[in-house]
């Protein structure tokens, strides 16, 4: 008797020290507790029903016909976890790159810039590797926009006090393509604690851009929750 106490106020200490270390799902309605330190089979994994991330990178540029260059990006995002493995961003993205001379010379431009923002909707598939380190899948599609500037040589309005002239000068022309596209990449994660996890990704882009698609290739660091 006395026996079978002590083994229920062990379970009695035990279930609600689990509990609370430990994120679970029950039934239809998902119950996610509070963790002080996610556990090492659960490194790779959403410990909460909402998701966060940022980070920011290099980007590189794949191809044929690609008038664009290499450059960086930024990204933020926010999503939901249906599971602890399975869930869904909603990102934004920003990569600002170079332009190829070859695209230069065909504007007669004296300078260009390049800009791509997108709006996607990315699920995201959580798994374990070993110890601290995850990894994830990611991939998904939405809106893109390519904002190429050309820096053109021709004639400014100078104003003066008796009405103005024009001069040799130059002026910006956009080449703007509000399209499409499509998304996938992989990432590994490394836990830090508290549901943080510092993760580093390459993700490839397709836009569907009138003439020849934009394919870029941002490699992103940054934070998970």
């Amino acid at each position: 008797m006395i026996k079978m106490r002590r083994w229920m106020l062990l379970c009695l200490f035990l279930v609600p020290a689990t509990a609370m270390a430990y994120p679970y799902y029950a039934g239809p309605y998902r119950v996610f507790r509070p963790v002080d330190d996610l556990p090492p089979t659960g490194a790779a994994l959403g410990p909460w029903p909402w998701n966060f991330n940022f980070g920011g990178g290099p980007t590189a540029v794949t191809g044929s016909n690609n008038p664009l260059t290499g450059g960086w990006n930024f990204v933020v995002g926010s999503g939901y976890n249906f599971s602890p493995r399975l869930g869904l961003d909603l990102e934004l993205m920003n990569a600002g790159m170079g332009v190829t001379r070859a695209a230069m010379a065909q504007q007669q431009a004296l300078d260009a810039s390049a800009s791509v923002w997108s709006v996607t909707l990315d699920p995201i598939w959580r798994f374990r590797i070993g110890g601290p380190v995850g990894g994830y899948l990611i991939g998904g599609g939405g809106f893109y926009e390519r904002d190429i500037r050309y820096s053109e040589p021709g004639e400014v309005f100078v104003p003066t006090y008796r009405g103005g002239f024009f001069a040799p000068g130059t002026g910006d022309v956009h080449q703007i393509d509000d399209t499409g596209g499509v998304n996938a990449g992989a990432g590994l994660t490394c836990n830090l604690g508290w549901g943080t996890k510092l993760f580093v990704e390459a993700r490839y882009h397709y836009l569907f851009t009138s003439g020849s698609a934009t394919q870029i290739i941002p490699i992103t660091i940054g934070l998970r929750w």
